[in-house]
């Protein structure tokens, strides 16, 4: 009787958490929305969350510190949706491909999201180890199969995130069609050795509409919502 009562409070207490954290990120991206970043502190964030200062630092000691766990939630967010549709491709070629054509469509569509990711992930690369692994173990298969012939698989990687992060930041700032998203993906494979015909097949593969639902408000919905998932915080790794 004593655990049972032990773990129904442990869970209350989790998922007390997951939703103050929740409403936390929450005040953080409609401030974002209506001020900006830059004109956004912890404290705007506290008092709009309805929380005293001693709270929200219990979960964000810096507003930096909040930036890189936004970036993190969305980032695996991501990954999860472009698991469901890609993982399941043939060609590790194509999963590169796809991953990034997506990423870009993405991001660019969520222009706060995108510009917590374009803030921090430049500062800290791959705000994930299974965001790493993931994209390495592509590259490396389709290095190993022939596919690709790249000097350096880390090199391609970074090229990689390099015109994610290039095309999503047009997008937010001039917008970014799906024209430019797929001459990107092709000229990025012709850069990997893939041949011409074979790259503009894979650069032109279809993809799935990207959800209604803006990244952050995945995100939201995931971490008040999973008591057993993101509460704490994203995964490491």
């Amino acid at each position: 009787m004593v655990n049972n009562e032990e773990n129904f409070r442990t869970r209350n207490a989790r998922i007390k958490r997951a939703r103050t954290r929740a409403r936390i990120l929450g005040a953080a991206f409609a401030l974002f929305e209506e001020r900006g970043i830059d004109a956004t502190t912890i404290d705007d964030v506290r008092h709009t969350a309805h929380l005293s200062r001693g709270s929200i630092y219990n979960y964000f000691p810096t507003f930096d510190a909040m930036l890189r766990e936004m970036a993190q939630y969305m980032v695996v967010q991501l990954n999860k949706e472009q698991s469901a549709h890609f993982d399941g491709l043939p060609s590790p070629v194509e999963r590169i491909c796809c991953n990034i054509r997506y990423s870009i469509r993405r991001i660019s569509s969520d222009r706060v999201g995108a510009e917590i990711l374009l803030r921090v992930l430049p500062l800290i690369g791959p705000p994930t180890a299974e965001m790493q692994q993931h994209a390495l173990r592509n590259i490396t298969q389709a290095q190993t199969d022939g596919l690709v012939n790249v000097p350096s698989l880390q090199i391609a990687l970074e090229i990689g995130y390099g015109l994610v992060t290039t095309l999503a930041q047009r997008g937010i700032n001039d917008g970014v069609t799906v024209q430019d998203i797929d001459a990107g993906a092709y000229m990025l494979l012709r850069s990997f050795g893939v041949a011409d015909e074979e790259a503009l097949r894979i650069a032109n593969l279809p993809l799935p509409a990207t959800p209604e639902a803006e990244l952050r408000q995945a995100v939201l919905g995931d971490v008040s919502g999973a008591p057993d998932g993101l509460n704490d915080g994203p995964a490491s790794g």
